[in-house]
């Protein structure tokens, strides 16, 4: 069952990809970064084949990707890489009336970025690859407390930035670290999902009624901790709770209508494991 999915994921992943690329990114000459980057700068300079000089400039990195993220990896990252190159290609060359014609750098900017990074968020979360910059950011992301996207985007910012030199459109380089970003973002919110809930810490004179008005009223667990208090030098107990971005408000009017002169310290919190709050 787990292969399935990581196939289903990897095979939407290729499509929304190559979409990306050939209806959006390669006609207005926008550089993502990478492999892809470099196959766009010479698809415009030499009328190459997009996808094929992708999956030719691609070969070298595939070859250290299986080494460093064993056979399993390298084999779904060459059928991604293959598969991603053929279908962009047959989308510029057998759908050319639906591609968009690329004058419109801001629409073709954020729709091509932001596709870009769910597809490829979607062959990650397969645990596969596209090659290119994608192996590269594994790499850092692997060996530095940095994630694949922001990984990514390092590369592809020092590629973008290169380009200049070639296509000599300051404009055009702007517009594509808007498609980076993007593209990085989506990345990030597929693979470690966004912040869907909030952990608080009350510090009060009135726990014991706040605790118990929360227990009540929020079907919540709440709870304490002993604490000193350095200004006062007194012992006091601090509250701990963990809400839904939608109960902050509800909890914040519990504790300012029991004690106003409460201090709250409100924390985004990634994943909660328990009873209360859904898997992701």
């Amino acid at each position: 069952m787990k292969i399935k999915n990581d196939i289903l994921y990897i095979s939407l992943g290729i499509i929304i990809s190559s979409a990306a690329y050939a209806f959006f990114i390669v006609p207005a000459k926008l550089i993502p970064g990478g492999v892809s980057g470099i196959a766009i700068i010479l698809h415009h300079l030499f009328k190459t084949p997009f996808g094929i000089v992708m999956l030719v400039l691609n070969i070298p990195l595939l070859i250290i990707g299986m080494k460093l993220f064993g056979k399993t990896f390298g084999a779904r990252t060459i059928i991604a890489t293959i598969l991603i190159s053929l279908i962009t290609d047959g989308f510029t060359y057998f759908l050319k009336p639906l591609i968009f014609n690329g004058d419109n750098l801001l629409l073709s900017s954020v729709y091509g970025g932001a596709l870009l990074g769910i597809g490829l968020g979607l062959v990650f979360k397969g645990k596969g690859s596209t090659g290119g910059s994608d192996i590269l950011g594994r790499i850092i992301s692997n060996y530095f407390p940095i994630s694949i996207g922001y990984s990514i985007m390092i590369v592809d910012t020092i590629i973008i930035i290169g380009s200049s030199l070639i296509f000599r459109n300051y404009e055009l380089i702007l517009f594509s670290f808007i498609t980076l970003f993007l593209s990085s973002k989506a990345i990030d919110m597929l693979l470690e999902g966004r912040d869907y809930a909030r952990g608080v810490y009350i510090f009060t004179i009135k726990p014991d009624i706040i605790s118990r008005e929360i227990i009540k009223a929020m079907n919540r667990g709440v709870t304490g901790f002993k604490g000193v208090g350095m200004f006062t030098e007194t012992e006091k107990t601090v509250l701990y709770i963990v809400v839904s971005r939608r109960e902050i408000t509800r909890l914040t009017t519990i504790v300012e209508n029991i004690d106003e002169s409460a201090f709250m310290v409100v924390q985004n919190v990634h994943e909660v494991f328990g009873k209360g709050f859904p898997r992701r």
